[in-house]
């Protein structure tokens, strides 16, 4: 998200949004909804409208910020240190870690201008968001609030992403919250040995870079039509996410 960069979807050194509007700062932004719009902006959950006119949805990684910034918006440099580029999607590049900029982003800072791509274009280019089709003013205001103030895993863990899978250490875990925490929003779904029948969360986390994304659902919520929202997982902040992946990590 740099400069003349857009933050959303896809590529590699951006941030996102609106060229040309005049709307400022995470004013009226909320970082949770704006969690959602990272994962997906065109979904009803996040404010979207649905795919653009004409849009693939096989291709949606194409419009996802997720997909080259990472869930953790550490793109290269996070959890999607190994991700590889395909028909569907596109992978993180150099400039693509967003870290050093949460805090202190503005509206500014994720215009985007008319040079972005179109929507039915389908490369690393950033799109124009400004196109019609693309995000709300309401939507970058949320998504800015996310950037700015929302909880992130990189503020709770260390990733070594030179170990394979990457290896995330929790600072200053508190497995026996974590415990409390995972049986109380957690098991219902996932069961108390994390084998539920959805979902096995060891092999879940046995993935390159999961803890990133597991982290960003429990948080945020994971979208779409999932039963997963942020208030099914007990409106959890930053800490007892970290806790409740913490207490996961150390026994399952």
């Amino acid at each position: 998200m740099l400069k003349r960069h857009i933050i959303v979807p896809v590529v590699a050194t951006g941030l996102l949004i609106l060229a040309g509007s005049t709307y400022s700062g995470d004013e009226g932004g909320d970082p949770f909804k704006g969690g959602l719009i990272w994962s997906n902006w065109t979904e009803a959950v996040a404010g979207g409208s649905g795919y653009p006119e004409g849009y693939d949805s096989g291709k949606k990684d194409f419009l996802r910020c997720k997909a080259c910034h990472g869930w953790d918006g550490m793109g290269a440099n996070g959890g999607y240190v190994r991700r590889s580029a395909k028909d569907s999607r596109p992978n993180p590049a150099p400039g693509s870690d967003l870290s050093s900029k949460f805090g202190s982003v503005t509206s500014e800072e994720v215009l985007y201008s008319e040079k972005g791509r179109k929507f039915s274009e389908y490369s690393k280019s950033m799109p124009a968001f400004s196109q019609k089709g693309g995000l709300s003013e309401q939507q970058v205001k949320d998504v800015v609030a996310f950037l700015n103030k929302g909880p992130k895993i990189g503020e709770f863990a260390t990733l070594d992403t030179s170990a394979k899978p990457v290896s995330y250490t929790f600072k200053n875990a508190d497995l026996k919250a974590g415990e409390n925490l995972y049986a109380a929003s957690c098991a219902g779904c996932h069961d108390a040995d994390g084998n539920g029948s959805d979902m096995s969360l060891k092999k879940y986390f046995s993935g390159d870079g999961k803890y990133s994304e597991g982290f960003h659902k429990a948080v945020y919520g994971a979208g779409g039509k999932s039963e997963m929202t942020r208030e099914a997982s007990g409106n959890l902040n930053g800490k007892q996410a970290a806790d409740i992946l913490a207490y996961i990590q150390a026994n399952f």
